[in-house]
């Protein structure tokens, strides 16, 4: 029976005729029994004691009843679960038991049951209603109690601990790529205990603030909780699949995070809550849009179709408890069972969190068995040391005349290192590493007075290796530079069609180049040179500005550049990049050796360095503030040795009218 929320038993009694049986249907929706949601509903059970049950002390058990509510017998109120607007809130799966003693039972004859219900959003009642001794009772609620909803608050224990875990991990291993794969299933833990807090709230009533309605709880953590949880579960996936999203994708994944959830919170009554349940499905399923095609791809893909069918076989258990959930509560066969959901999340969880541990032992074992090898090792390690110095030292006497032969073929090969153009100085120092050969090349391309262009290049590696390719690599970069000059090609070709035949004529050696190269213009007018350069995976250059008196460092804007000479198979994209030089402008070139020149407590030169020296001697001549760079660097590293070839070019623009060609 439906009544105001006044009524009270004497209210109801007179009007017993008013009720009306309640079908299984119908106590699977009680929301929709009330024709406004302020009202109640009211239950009546008759029963009579039976023989076996006289003069004792009895309990009425019912599975659960979703909402608040307060049973009476016999017109004597016996105790109520939930709490009644305007400080609502559910006694949701809690089951719920009613102790009767003797005295208050009639033994004779009928006994009367009122309850007076306010059905929630998702009101429902348990068909499983019986009268038996209290042991029995009490016995059936604690275990019905545990499994619909006390398991949960468990459940919510272990996803915390996972959270915290997974969110260490993700700080911890700052230098693994794929990292966001921790962040986001840290965040998926999180957010399905944000949207289990309606289920375990009342067994945690203590912890339910005052000013928490109960519909603000069902928006915000059940609603809110559930579309966020659907999110980050997509995102680990994506992650998991080693993919990262577009920013057109990222965008469209909020919008359909962020709509669903203020719709929900625009929704005032409990019957708009309770029907707003599909647009979990909708909203949700679409997130899903973005990563089943990934799935479907990396199922197909060999080398990726092994960690794919383990991540399916780790998410099933959610994925089976999703489709019995859709069946049961969408379908409505039976909405008033648990959320299967949660219980297959469970299971998904300890798979991943097993696969964590056994990463983790298997990462402990074979450092253990790298352990044992290395002990092996060094038991052995002053035989194989005496064996050895023999052969390095007679090994070291052919090297070294290699060496020498490779240094005076680059020494002759390499231009001189100071020089004066028309409108430029150039100053370059050029250090080996390894007796005097070096992996590191530089050259500049002029006709007459005029300098036309300007390179620097490093080899990988070092010693002979390195400085017989950087022969190699001068005269197929001197030759492609010449060829693109006279036929207008842009750098950013001139790079490829060095990188291409590189490749070629290096054939199987295993190494790669990176490097920058320049063209200058004429000048014009105003004293104004037209700079263009291409940047091959090298040290960004910083280029002087004497009209703003600061330093900046140069690199591409508008395109990506990606990509290093000499490596077959590998995408490259060598974007050109303009700039205008004018009087006092100065450009500053170089080989990481020099930045990543480390002193004894480990600190790095850094280009930062470099800035400060320029922007502080810029009016110094380019031979000056080369030896300023190059004195700051060895006085910063002090006794430490140098872990790296090192070049140097500093470029400074000279008025270009004052030129005096050498004789």
């Amino acid at each position: 029976m439906e009544t105001p929320p006044e009524f009270t038993p004497a209210d109801v009694f007179p009007r017993q005729m008013d009720f009306k049986p309640l079908s299984k249907e119908e106590m699977k929706n009680l929301n929709k029994l009330t024709t406004k949601d302020e009202n109640f509903i009211w239950l009546k059970i008759q029963f009579i004691i039976p023989e076996e049950l006289k003069n004792k002390d009895l309990g009425l058990f019912i599975g659960y009843i979703r909402g608040a509510d307060l049973l009476f017998l016999n017109n004597e109120g016996i105790r109520q679960y939930g709490e009644f607007p305007p400080v609502a809130n559910s006694a949701g799966f809690t089951a719920q038991y009613f102790m009767f003693t003797a005295t208050d039972l009639n033994q004779n004859g009928v006994n009367t049951v009122f309850i007076k219900i306010w059905p929630d959003a998702f009101g429902a009642i348990s068909p499983k209603i019986f009268l038996s001794e209290k042991p029995v009772i009490f016995t059936a609620s604690e275990t019905s109690t545990f499994f619909f909803s006390k398991i949960l608050v468990s459940f919510s224990s272990v996803m915390l601990i996972i959270f915290f875990m997974y969110l260490f991990l993700y700080f911890v291993m700052k230098s693994y790529e794929n990292k966001n794969v921790y962040l986001f299933f840290a965040l998926l833990n999180f957010y399905t205990i944000h949207f289990l807090t309606p289920f375990i709230i009342p067994e945690l009533s203590w912890a339910k603030p005052e000013w928490l309605s109960y519909n603000l709880m069902i928006k915000y953590f059940f609603y809110g909780g559930a579309f966020t949880t659907v999110y980050f579960a997509n995102s680990f996936i994506i992650a998991f699949l080693k993919h990262r999203d577009s920013k057109p994708v990222i965008i469209i994944r909020l919008v359909l995070l962020i709509i669903p959830i203020i719709w929900a919170f625009s929704l005032r009554t409990s019957k708009a809550l309770h029907s707003f349940i599909p647009a979990v499905v909708v909203f949700g399923g679409s997130q899903f849009i973005f990563s089943i095609p990934l799935l479907i791809k990396s199922l197909i893909n060999k080398t990726t179709r092994r960690n794919t069918i383990y991540l399916l076989v780790g998410f099933s258990p959610v994925l089976l408890g999703v489709l019995l959930d859709i069946i049961f509560k969408l379908c409505e066969l039976n909405p008033n069972l648990p959320f299967f959901t949660v219980y297959g999340w469970q299971v998904t969880l300890w798979i991943f969190l097993g696969s964590l541990l056994l990463r983790f032992g298997s990462m402990y074992m074979h450092n253990t068995e790298l352990n044992t090898k290395l002990s092996e090792f060094n038991t052995h390690l002053e035989e194989v040391v005496a064996m050895r110095t023999k052969e390095l030292s007679e090994a070291n006497f052919v090297l070294s005349k290699g060496l020498e032969t490779v240094a005076h073929v680059q020494k002759n090969f390499l231009p001189v290192k100071n020089r004066s153009f028309k409108g430029w100085e150039l100053s370059i120092s050029y250090t080996a590493l390894d007796n005097n050969v070096s992996g590191d090349l530089y050259d500049y391309y002029f006709t007459g007075p005029i300098l036309d262009g300007l390179g620097i290049f490093d080899v990988s590696g070092h010693g002979i290796p390195a400085g017989l390719m950087t022969i190699l690599a001068k005269g197929i970069i001197s030759q492609h530079f010449i060829i693109g000059r006279s036929q207008e090609e842009p750098l950013s070709n001139v790079l490829v069609d060095i990188n291409n035949s590189y490749i070629k004529e290096k054939v199987d050696v295993e190494n790669y180049i990176t490097g920058l190269l320049f063209r200058f213009s004429d000048f014009n007018s105003k004293d104004v040179c037209s700079v263009e350069f291409a940047n091959a995976g090298h040290p960004y250059p910083l280029m002087y500005v004497a009209e703003e008196d600061k330093v900046v460092e140069l690199k591409a804007v508008d395109e990506k550049q990606y990509g290093i000479i000499g490596v077959e198979g590998l995408d490259v994209s060598f974007p050109p990049i303009n700039v205008r030089a004018s009087k006092d402008d100065i450009f500053i070139c170089f080989t990481d050796g020099i930045t990543d020149a480390m002193n004894k407590n480990g600190v790095e030169f850094s280009k930062e360095s470099i800035i400060n020296i320029v922007k502080t001697y810029h009016a110094e001549s380019a031979i000056m503030i080369m030896n300023r760079i190059m004195d700051a660097m060895y006085d910063f590293i002090g006794n430490a040795s140098l872990t790296d070839d090192i070049t140097l070019i500093v470029l400074k623009r000279t008025d270009s009218k004052d030129y005096i060609e050498e004789i």
